[in-house]
Formats: C-alpha cells, structure tokens, sequence
C-alpha cells in the first residue's frame, strides 16, 4: 500500500489575531491598519498536489456591528496601509472559493474555503500592525487507493462515491471533494470494482461523527486485510 499522506490545516477555534500599534512621529486626526500579517493558517497546502488550492486572500474593512463596508475590498497582493478614523472596525479576510461556494452543485468537488472575521481598533496616530491568519472553515475527503490496487481489480473502471446529505460526489485515485462544515453530519462512502475473476465487489461505510473537523483532510483507502474502506483523520493518525 502506497503510504498515506495526511493533509491537515492547522485549527484554533476561530483564527488567530494579534494588535501591534505603532505611534507615528506626529499626531493627526487620523490613524493607519496594516495589512501586511494577513496570511492563511496552513503548513501543508502545497503538498496538496492533486488541484490548485486557491489561498490568495482578500480583505474587507467593516463598521464595528459588520453592517457596513468601510472602503474598498482589497485583492490579493494589495498590502497597503489603509487609513481610517479612530474608532473600532471589523476586518473580513477569505478567499474566492468563500464567494464562490454558494455556486457549487450537489455534485461539485468544490474547494478549501478560508475566512475569518476580527474586530479592530484604530488610535489617532498610530499604526495597528494586526496579525491575522486565516483558517480553513470546511474540510474534505480524499481517496487513497493502494499502488496495487490493479494488481486485484480492474484499476480504470471502479467507482468510488461520498455522500455528505444531499451531496454526492464521484472521486478518482487522489482527488479531494470539500464539504461544508456541520457539527452533525451522516457521512457515507463506497467502492464498486470488479475483481480479476469479473467478480463484483462493494465496501460502503457510514460514519455518524461529530468530530469531523474543519480543516482537515480525510483519507480513504481499501484494506486487503480487511477487504473494506478504512477512513484515517490526522486526528488520530500520522503520515
């Protein structure tokens, strides 16, 4: 079996903020926010090799109840400081698959999605170097078949579906289908192939967890051994 490599987002909570300020040589009526600390929460997106993980960040400057937008929306790789009155705000950070996953189908694989939101205050004078980073608020599932896998049933034409509600998704070898996170969810999955005798063969699982986690990953291989599905979290597991 080829070896199993977990792909896990690291998780707080929500994500984590921190507040420099730095005074400026003069007073005025005015102060400035940084965007130069917002990065997303993730050590191990570039190992993902299997689709573009789109994780270029855009940011929204918001009144303090997040009402209202205050400015523009600034794009990836617009690191500016912005000017604002005294005062508190809220900042909004995401990526394009947050905007575009009210778009997706019942049978789209869809993609990580990044947000987080964070009050803010601004002093007159002053700079506020907020630090920001972005976690990944759904997860996935991806399957991993074993490099023997044809050496026993026929390796181009076997079906392999997950099942999250009203979602179904058909994977191949290595693809990764997202799903929006819920603290109560039916998770099914299962794989129809034909072995070398032209025999039929099915393996479904169906897992009632509440401990599905965003930002993480979830790998499903076939165990010989076991001769069914076997599903590794990086909760549990290690690479």
């Amino acid at each position: 079996m080829k070896r199993i490599w977990l792909y896990t987002i690291c998780l707080g909570l929500v994500g984590l903020f921190a507040c420099q300020q730095e005074e400026l040589p003069y007073n005025n009526n005015v102060g400035y926010l940084s965007l130069e600390n917002i990065s997303i929460q993730s050590a191990d997106v570039e190992t993902i090799t299997t689709r573009a993980v789109d994780t270029d960040l855009y940011v929204e400057i918001w009144d303090e109840e997040g009402t209202s937008q205050v400015g523009e929306t600034y794009g990836p790789g617009n690191i500016a400081k912005i000017e604002l009155e005294p005062g508190y705000y809220m900042l909004k950070a995401y990526n394009a698959a947050f905007l575009d996953q009210s778009s997706w189908t019942e049978n789209d694989k869809g993609a990580a999605v990044y947000y987080a939101d964070q009050l803010f205050s601004i002093e007159a004078g002053k700079v506020n170097y907020l630090s920001v980073d972005v976690p990944m608020i759904n997860w996935g599932v991806q399957l991993d078949l074993p490099q023997n896998f044809a050496d026993w049933f026929d390796g181009e034409n076997y079906t392999f579906t997950v099942k999250i509600g009203e979602k179904t998704v058909e994977l191949k070898d290595e693809e990764i289908a997202y799903f929006s996170h819920s603290s109560d969810v039916k998770l099914s999955y299962k794989l129809i192939a034909t072995n070398k005798d032209g025999e039929r063969f099915e393996s479904e699982e169906i897992i009632y967890d509440k401990a599905l986690s965003p930002g993480t990953i979830y790998v499903i291989t076939y165990d010989y051994e076991t001769q069914s599905l076997q599903l590794s979290n990086a909760l549990t597991q290690q690479p």
